[in-house]
């Protein structure tokens, strides 16, 4: 088969079937050399949030544990509530719940919170450059168990 008989499709806004589809067939491949890969069913998304009397919300963290991991897609405080070591408890309790669901490592990427990750025992394991442009954005990691 040449690259003449295949045609490309540029989805700009894909449905779920779609997705399904690609990640379904993905999980496939990778169960292939990775038995008792559980599958994307499993996963245990999960929020922490933080809210006062005084002003309600302040802060939270966003997270998934898979594939006996804990992958940290977002944290916030407030501005009016840092320093006050908040993020350091939502991270350890995101952790804390990741070991209860087996995970033993934990990553992430952030591009300005750097120091504030490797004070809670995370290393950089790779850097990209201009990502947004002009930035670095760091991929980091910690051993949980």
């Amino acid at each position: 088969m040449s690259t003449s008989d295949v045609t490309f499709e540029l989805i700009d806004a894909p449905s779920a079937e779609q997705v399904n589809e690609l990640t379904d067939n993905f999980f496939l491949y990778a169960k292939s050399f990775t038995p008792g890969l559980p599958p994307e069913s499993e996963d245990k998304i999960f929020m922490i949030r933080m809210k006062d009397e005084s002003q309600g919300f302040i802060g939270g963290i966003y997270a998934n544990c898979y594939w006996d991991a804990l992958e940290i897609d977002t944290l916030w405080v407030a501005e009016s509530q840092r320093g006050k070591g908040l993020g350091i408890e939502l991270v350890q309790q995101a952790e804390a719940f990741a070991l209860q669901h087996n995970a033993g490592i934990a990553f992430l990427k952030t591009v300005d919170a750097k120091d504030f990750y490797e004070k809670l025992g995370y290393e950089v394991y790779g850097v990209l450059e201009d990502r947004p442009k002009g930035t670095l954005l760091y991929h980091m990691k910690k051993r949980l168990a």
